[in-house]
């Protein structure tokens, strides 16, 4: 359905022999981070102006798909690509995996669709979903608050994932740190920290612009024509200055996706799998393979974002720092000992004295 010069064009399909094979038109380019790190470091400047640019084009596919009632329900840095690797290149949104077209007088649970004898609408006549059976659809840093609290949501979730991608380009950093319920919290306690190093040369209306699109009751959040309304993408002077803050955080953010990449290809390996099949001891057999490897791989990578909270997470937000010291998932996997006490009290200027368990 979807045909636009900001959206990755399904080309052509072909079913053979029972499977479907789906042609897309080449994406030369990486995704929207990884290409703006290595444009930077090839010399190019990187400046509010460019990331302006850049936001622009997603916009404007993110208006052509709510136009068409279709939400991507999935927005994230993965899905936004560089067409070639020219600095001039266009950029296209794809990742439409979860995407879903509204239709009028029908809710959807699950994958199941459910018939009401009125629609769901909103005030403004927009129709909204309700939240799967789990609750929870999408990648959980770009998760709307409506979403995490399993309620009834529509079009706004994707202008609060293009808000979080805005919030990444601007600084370099996701707005909401955490794992599990944790992130959740601060999801929906929605408290956003645009001070800081990498926030000094934005301009006062690109900050608006974040908190407008990351205001946590979508009643009151933007929506995607005021967005491309909105008076930063309209203003032809925006800051030329280098963001080379923005850029150091870049390289750490696409570190922490590469290792988390290579965590999740390492496990999926044909060499890992025979090994562990061929050595798999007793203690194991009451366990199903795969159930084992994906408890074993949540808990890595839930660590390793725990661990980027007590590196990045302000020393006054008590409400994530609490928890996570309290975290005896985490505390185990690390060992927490004598050396971990000192970097436990290194990170800790509150009079609350470290929990026993850190100790």
């Amino acid at each position: 359905m979807l045909k636009h010069p900001h959206i990755v064009e399904l080309l052509e399909t072909y079913s053979s022999e029972g499977m479907l094979y789906m042609v897309f038109e080449y994406m030369d380019g990486s995704d929207i981070c990884f290409e703006i790190v290595r444009r930077a470091m090839a010399g190019f400047v990187y400046s509010e102006a460019v990331a302006g640019h850049y936001m622009r084009q997603v916009f404007e596919a993110l208006r052509y798909c709510h136009e068409n009632d279709i939400i991507h329900r999935d927005m994230k840095p993965h899905c936004v690509l560089l067409a070639t690797k020219e600095n001039s290149a266009p950029v296209k949104l794809g990742g439409f995996g979860v995407a879903i077209q509204l239709q009028e007088g029908h809710l959807i649970n699950g994958d199941n669709m459910m018939s009401e004898n009125r629609p769901c609408l909103s005030p403004k006549g927009q129709m909204y979903l309700k939240a799967d059976c789990d609750g929870r659809i999408g990648t959980p840093h770009f998760m709307a608050p409506e979403v995490v609290r399993e309620q009834r949501y529509g079009k706004p979730v994707d202008v609060w994932a293009a808000g979080v991608l805005l919030h990444i380009l601007l600084s370099g950093t996701l707005p909401f740190l955490g794992t599990r319920e944790r992130l959740y919290e601060a999801v929906c306690r929605g408290r956003l920290n645009l001070e800081g190093p990498s926030w000094e040369y934005i301009s006062d209306s690109a900050k608006d612009l974040v908190r407008r699109m990351l205001a946590v009751d979508y009643h009151q959040r933007i929506t995607i024509q005021e967005v491309l309304s909105h008076r930063w993408l309209k203003d032809r002077d925006k800051g030329r200055v280098h963001l080379s803050e923005a850029i150091e955080e870049l390289k750490k953010f696409n570190a922490r996706r590469k290792l988390k990449g290579a965590v999740l290809a390492a496990v999926s390996s044909p060499k890992w799998i025979s090994f562990y099949s061929e050595h798999n001891s007793d203690a194991m057999s009451d366990y199903g393979e795969d159930e084992v490897t994906m408890s074993a791989v949540s808990l890595v990578l839930d660590s390793l974002d725990d661990i980027h909270c007590l590196q990045e997470a302000a020393h006054k937000d008590r409400d994530m720092l609490y928890p996570l010291l309290d975290d005896r998932q985490l505390h185990a996997l690390l060992e927490v000992g004598s050396p971990c006490l000192c970097l436990s009290r290194a990170i800790w200027p509150f009079d609350r004295p470290v929990c026993a368990r850190t100790a």
